[in-house]
């Protein structure tokens, strides 16, 4: 196990963070794996996993056990952590103005194109090589003008060239899921089971990406472009919810870490079985198919059905109590498609239009704007 310490650009006199970075394994053996947690800095869970997971790493590495490179960034926000706002920590939006810490990572195909236009021939991997190294450059073009612009820089050039890129976060209340894009779908699968997470979204590259995203969206529109260059995408970048932001519990987080460790195993990055998988049966929804669910005016949030409860069209979930209007008056919340109840917020004083649930149902849905993720 080696480990660096990666500054970024100071802020102000007087001050400045760093990005602490682990590696495992050797480059160029085998496969290359990342994992990060805590981009959004308010969604701890993975932070916890990650601690139990280097332990075991670690150990694998003095074994020789790993086949390959891992990368484990176990806080990837040192900037959103440090947002600490009387006392709550805001650690999804970059206070600065720059927006979601987990959008916004740069257009890397059009450089990427233009670096391997002409240059593609009937070799793959040859021509893969050609994408990964155009990809590393222009990644190492990107703007790095702000902290977090510096930081997200910093990010892919560690991840950019990865096989197998794992980010973890979490939601407000919900059970573990998973997103994937369309095509890795058989081997995300695999992922959940192992992880024992019944929820698989999957979603599209054509539209905003998160971070996982970003390392797929560059291979997605070039195999469109040169169609017989034999180009395929990494075998897996996804997004890992670690169930609530207040699921912090050592327990849980080492029977999840020795979960991922698993899945290693299952890909044969690092040596040893993992047994059976932890769960068999796998509820997957597109993006389209999956409601989030508004306020609509103003009151007290009461939720009357529990997390993973199966929901049909019209039935109510929950109530939202109108604290100016006649005693004990409500305003009953409705299921708007059939699935089942996977997410609750945890706001309990709400407004129009906070977001207060979301349903996983199997039915594109009318309302969905494609291309659009869950939440900005």
């Amino acid at each position: 196990m080696r480990s660096e310490r990666l500054a970024l650009m100071s802020p102000s006199p007087g001050t400045r963070r760093e990005l602490l970075v682990y590696r495992f394994g050797k480059s160029g053996t085998g496969p290359k794996v990342y994992i990060q947690a805590g981009l959004h800095a308010d969604e701890w869970p993975g932070l916890l996993v990650v601690q139990h997971l280097l332990p075991m790493l670690a150990d694998a590495d003095a074994r020789e056990q790993i086949k390959g490179e891992i990368i484990v960034v176990p806080y990837a926000n040192p900037i959103g952590m440090g947002q600490n706002v009387f006392g709550y920590v805001a650690g999804r939006f970059d206070l600065t103005g720059t927006g979601n810490f987990n959008r916004n990572f740069g257009d890397l195909y059009q450089d990427t194109y233009r670096q391997v236009d002409g240059r593609l021939g009937e070799n793959a991997e040859e021509n893969k090589q050609l994408v990964i190294q155009a990809l590393k450059n222009t990644v190492a073009n990107l703007p790095s003008d702000t902290e977090s612009a510096a930081l997200k820089k910093i990010l892919l050039g560690l991840s950019i060239d990865a096989d197998y890129v794992f980010d973890l976060h979490c939601d407000d209340r919900t059970s573990g899921h998973v997103y994937c894009v369309d095509n890795q779908l058989e081997i995300a699968t695999a992922l959940c089971q192992r992880l024992g997470f019944r929820y698989l979204f999957t979603e599209d590259l054509n539209g905003i990406v998160a971070f996982d995203g970003t390392h797929l969206q560059p291979w997605h529109w070039l195999q469109k472009d040169f169609p017989r260059a034999g180009l395929h995408m990494p075998p897996l970048a996804v997004t890992i919810e670690y169930r609530g932001q207040y699921d912090v519990e050592d327990q849980v987080a080492s029977d999840d870490a020795r979960n991922l460790f698993g899945f290693l195993m299952d890909r044969g990055i690092v040596s040893g079985e993992a047994g059976e998988p932890v769960l068999k049966e796998i509820w997957i929804s597109s993006l389209q198919a999956v409601d989030t669910m508004y306020a609509e005016t103003t009151g007290l949030l009461v939720f009357s059905e529990k997390l993973d409860t199966w929901l049909n069209k019209g039935d109510i979930f929950a109530e939202i109590v109108l604290l100016d209007g006649e005693p004990n008056q409500r305003v009953p919340c409705r299921a708007r498609t059939n699935g089942y109840l996977m997410g609750l917020s945890h706001r309990r004083l709400v407004r129009p239009g906070d977001q207060i649930a979301k349903v996983a149902g199997q039915e594109p849905l009318s309302h969905r704007m494609g291309g659009n993720l869950l939440q900005l």
